[in-house]
């Protein structure tokens, strides 16, 4: 990993692993996240995704913490600190890349997917209440050079044996990231299946704007296990880590274990690792209107301490596609 990138990650690893719980007053969860095509077997197009995040407990109306005064200043979007509403704040530090098919090649075609690094922080308010859960997602960050994730993605290669990426002087251009996204989640049914497991349908929907993803989306996902705890996942089009199922959940002295599956459909005005930057000329390829996804995967909680893992596909997401974009996501969760 090249030094720089170390750095940057280091740095926004610190930031939320130590300074929010502190400036909290409470407890909250960390999660560390990798999202790898290694565990699909393929080495294209979204290719690798790292990252940490803090998720805090409920914020009180009277918290006068960093956290608190941070979710009273956005108190104005719909459901945030509202009555009835348990309110939520969550950090993320995140590393992605994308790749084309073919990474030996120094000068990739361009009716394929170019090269891109996106270097970015997360921040998220979720309000729960009862059957409910809504995020808004502000991210800010920085596409190209500057995200280090070329530096990256060659030193893993070379520490592994892998093929050498060579095209990476082809990647998009420095430019800022702002964009903004709203997700809704709701506990559509719910019930037992025999004596002891449980199942739940959860339909989602989403909605982005800003010049990393401008689109919306809608789908649903199904989870049956064993002590399933009280948490609804709103994910969307690569838009960030996918925490929100430890959102409000507080620590079991027994074990939990699920297994989810879930399908969705995307409208697309703009997805930047397809269609380029916005402010400056770049590669790029028109992503088709409309893109599918399927996800299944599994997770086991135990005290403070949770494990999932799921594989995802997405369908063809522009008209020269190679190879089906496939990866897999494994995180790591605690609650302190």
């Amino acid at each position: 990993m090249g030094r720089k990138a170390i750095g940057l990650m280091l740095l926004g690893f610190l930031a939320l692993a130590g300074a929010p719980p502190a400036s909290a007053g409470g407890d909250g969860t960390l999660s560390i996240t990798v999202e790898n095509d290694f565990f699909t077997g393929s080495d294209n197009n979204y290719t690798n995704g790292i990252g940490v995040t803090w998720v805090s407990a409920a914020v009180a109306a009277d918290d006068d913490s960093f956290v608190g005064r941070w979710t009273r200043f956005w108190s104005f979007l719909p459901y945030v600190a509202d009555d009835g509403y348990k309110t939520y704040a969550s950090w993320s530090v995140a590393q992605e890349m994308n790749t084309p098919d073919d990474i030996r090649d120094p000068n990739p075609s361009p009716d394929d997917q170019p090269y891109s690094g996106i270097f970015y922080v997360d921040s998220t308010l979720y309000a729960r209440k009862q059957d409910w859960a809504h995020a808004w997602q502000l991210k800010l960050g920085v596409v190209g050079p500057a995200s280090q994730a070329d530096g990256v993605q060659r030193d893993y290669h070379k520490l592994i044996g892998a093929d050498k990426p060579r095209g990476w002087d082809t990647q998009l251009p420095n430019e800022a990231i702002v964009n903004l996204t709203y997700t809704v989640a709701h506990l559509a049914a719910a019930g037992r299946a025999g004596k002891s497991a449980e199942w739940r349908v959860v339909p989602v929907a989403t909605v982005g704007l800003g010049n990393y993803f401008t689109g919306a989306g809608v789908g649903v996902y199904g989870e049956v296990g064993w002590n399933l705890v009280d948490a609804l996942a709103a994910p969307a089009l690569r838009s960030g880590l996918n925490v929100a199922s430890t959102v409000g959940v507080t620590p079991r002295d027994r074990w939990s274990v699920s297994f989810f599956g879930g399908v969705g459909a995307y409208g697309v005005a703009h997805y930047l690792p397809l269609d380029g930057t916005v402010f400056r000329n770049s590669r790029s390829v028109d992503s088709k209107p409309v893109i599918g996804t399927g996800s299944i995967g599994f997770a086991v909680r135990r005290d403070t301490f949770t494990l999932s893992f799921a594989l995802t596909h997405f369908s063809k997401t522009f008209d020269t596609q190679r190879d089906d974009t496939n990866f897999g996501t494994l995180s790591v969760s605690w609650m302190h």
